[in-house]
């Protein structure tokens, strides 16, 4: 069963591109926005952790009430990576959680990231944000290694079972094999969630694939850059688009 936010399709079908914004300045991320809303793209990241007055909630909520103004058409997602899970905020749990509700209040974002295993109680914070208006994505990142299948099914199970709109889980490659074992794991829970879609990615040069092939495995949100990468691994924009619309054409739409 797809999410269905501004019309656009969140499934297992073609992968959603998602650009993030990491520009500083407020100046620079309208900029940035503005352009890319110009572009069409279909998905949009303020990672809120770049901003440089992250610890200023009203300057924070002032600017989330303009990019909501100029996100109208857009899918957009609000996110707050801590410095545990490779972003730049290095607030406490109960700090992110606060500043999370504080922004859902301003009814700018689309989706909200809640990186699930930071909270004691993540289906709290989930509940509340969903009563004011946001669907949610919660998430994990692992950017040492591959855990064993087993412990990538469990933890998503978890994130499922907290309620969350989408499920987010990333990881770091060593070898091939940790990249096919993400790709199992995806395809597993996507066969039995048909409710809930899902998003997952192996970082890096090694995990490229995974950016790719969602609409074979299930991953419904790809993420791609404009100019500089959020994560590691992530191929252009445009590229990113290309490619996937080439598989869609030639896998997509033989299997409608």
């Amino acid at each position: 069963m797809p999410v269905i936010v501004k019309g656009r399709y969140i499934d297992n079908k073609k992968p959603l591109v998602c650009v993030p914004i990491i520009e500083t300045t407020k100046e620079e991320i309208i900029s940035r926005t503005r352009d890319l809303v110009d572009m069409d793209v279909e998905m949009l990241e303020w990672r809120v952790d770049f901003y440089e007055d992250l610890g200023d909630i009203e300057k924070v909520k002032s600017l989330l009430e303009i990019l909501r103004d100029l996100t109208k058409q857009t899918v957009f997602l609000v996110t707050v990576r801590s410095k545990a899970q490779g972003g730049n905020c290095d607030f406490s749990p109960q700090e992110i959680s606060n500043l999370l509700v504080s922004m859902s209040g301003v009814h700018a974002a689309d989706f909200i990231d809640v990186e699930f295993f930071t909270f004691e109680h993540p289906e709290r914070l989930i509940k509340k944000l969903q009563e004011r208006g946001a669907l949610v994505i919660t998430s994990h990142h692992d950017f040492e290694e591959t855990p064993e299948v087993g412990v990538m099914s469990t933890l998503l199970e978890q994130m499922k079972d907290g309620d969350a709109d989408i499920v987010k889980l990333a990881v770091m490659p060593n070898c091939v094999s940790d990249v096919l074992a993400l790709l199992q794991v995806t395809d597993d829970f996507r066969k039995e969630n048909k409710n809930i879609p899902i998003v997952t990615m192996s970082m890096g040069s090694l995990g490229m694939i995974t950016r790719i092939s969602g609409e074979i495995f299930g991953s419904c949100i790809t993420f791609g850059s404009f100019g500089k990468n959020s994560a590691p691994g992530q191929m252009p924009r445009e590229e990113l688009e290309r490619v996937l619309s080439f598989i869609h054409k030639y896998y997509g739409e033989t299997n409608e």
